[in-house]
């Protein structure tokens, strides 16, 4: 109960928020910018359409700090083959949830196939990243009209996410009510070069994300990683189904913040899943070495 309160902290001036989002600076950083509103939740996404009408649909979820303002160039190269979407979460970036939202996992798979089905449509690849990734192996799931591929990035099981929260908390400070949320509004532009440091593999790639956080957390980017831990990766047993669709798990070994068993233990949470790991690349591989991984995720989707 002390928990389902403290997130409401997380909701407050959502209706200003909301119209502020659409019409200041978010609506503006790139003339692309879009917006999706659920009920719940106003989606803040951008979309770069394939070379043909034919082309496959790839949805990205931006991994916070990062947001959308950091991803022209995987739209560029993505969009030569794919019809591309990436969109930022729930409460996370420009993406805004009302009071309604209680940030449970369920509540955000389901929250989350709402903005697919209506923005992407049915089969589309799943190309989330990580945590983000364990919604993706949900909607798969739950939704399976909506995913044909699944094409996770530095996701591990629920298991591995449970020994990699404590590795990010190791004082508890984020998964106690109302201490963390007050924790992560004071201390998020602080936390994200840290954050980077940490887990970004190609150092040219650090400075630039460094840059885009600064930037959209003084305009008010959200991180309300307080709120994903307490409501959305809980302690106990996994949620999550054996998906069937065929899966990718794409891996930079470069990743400080997870241990050596994370990639392979991603690898059970489907039934037909391959792992490939990059050498020289971290947490990003999407952004760290977009080409690269580019050609990893086409090979996949021609399969």
């Amino acid at each position: 109960m002390l928990a389902r309160l403290a997130v409401r902290m997380d909701t407050w001036g959502a209706k200003k928020q909301i119209e502020g989002f659409r019409t200041g600076w978010p609506s503006k950083s790139r003339d692309d910018m879009q917006f999706f509103d659920s009920g719940k939740v106003q989606y803040r996404y951008r979309e770069r359409a394939g070379k043909d009408a034919s082309a496959p649909t790839i949805v990205f979820a931006a991994d916070p700090p990062v947001t959308l303002e950091a991803y022209d160039e995987m739209l560029d190269v993505f969009s030569e083959k794919f019809r591309v979407i990436v969109f930022e979460l729930p409460a996370m970036g420009f993406t805004t949830a009302r009071g309604s939202f209680g940030y449970e996992f369920r509540e955000t798979g389901d929250e989350v196939a709402i903005f697919c089905e209506a923005v992407a449509g049915p089969g589309a690849i799943l190309a989330f990243s990580c945590v983000a990734g364990l919604s993706a192996v949900d909607i798969a799931a739950r939704h399976p009209a909506l995913a044909a591929k699944l094409a996770l990035i530095q996701t591990t099981d629920w298991a591995g996410f449970q020994e990699w929260k404590k590795a990010r908390d190791p004082k508890r400070i984020l998964v106690k009510p109302f201490v963390g949320q007050l924790a992560m509004r004071k201390l998020a532009k602080a936390r994200a070069p840290a954050w980077f440091d940490l887990v970004v593999g190609v150092k040219e790639a650090y400075q630039p994300l460094c840059n885009c956080a600064d930037e959209t957390l003084s305009h008010g980017a959200q991180w309300k990683l307080a709120s994903a831990y307490q409501r959305y990766l809980t302690t106990g047993a996994s949620p999550l189904r054996k998906v069937e669709q065929p899966m990718l798990i794409v891996w930079g070994k470069e990743d400080g913040s997870h241990n050596a068993e994370a990639p392979v233990r991603a690898k059970t949470m489907g039934a037909n899943a391959e792992l490939i790991e990059l050498d020289g690349i971290g947490h990003f591989p999407e952004l760290e070495d977009t080409r690269r991984t580019f050609e990893i995720i086409s090979a996949f989707a021609d399969r």
